[in-house]
């Protein structure tokens, strides 16, 4: 898997690494996050310091990261929720670019010894293709 991931990192031609959030990185998570990006994760818009306070401090919450031009940018987040739930956004910018596939193919490395699932509405297309490329279990909800 780990040859797999550097083939596509390399085919990305960037370095793209998952690793904890801290609180140190509040304003760079939201940063990532617009208004089209947290109604497409349905998350809280506007998203605040306060939300991203609490995505930090009360989730199992992950960066994607970022070297290439702008070494240690924060581009995207990855959330493990305790029943193994994983739910991911990714800056729009770095969007239809391979990297939330990636990010989740590191996050199953990093969990190998969890059953990772993702809970998506089949009208995401977006992130269904992601969840199904990096072969995680997928239940499907609608928002109707």
């Amino acid at each position: 898997m780990a040859q797999e991931n550097n083939k596509i990192a390399d085919k990305l031609n960037m370095h793209i690494e998952v690793k904890r959030l801290e609180i140190r990185d509040l304003y760079k998570l939201t940063a990532v996050m617009d208004k089209e990006t947290a109604i497409a994760a349905n998350i809280e818009w506007p998203f605040t310091r306060e939300i991203a306070t609490n995505f930090i401090n009360n989730y199992n919450t992950w960066g994607i990261w970022t070297g290439g031009d702008c070494p240690g940018s924060l581009i995207g987040a990855i959330e493990i929720k305790e029943d193994q739930e994983t739910a991911y956004v990714v800056h729009k910018n770095w969007r239809n670019a391979g990297v939330a596939t990636f990010a989740m193919q590191l996050i199953k490395e990093k969990f190998s010894d969890k059953q990772l699932w993702c809970f998506i509405n089949p009208q995401n297309r977006a992130s269904l293709r992601v969840a199904e490329k990096a072969n995680m279990r997928i239940v499907y909800h609608n928002n109707q």
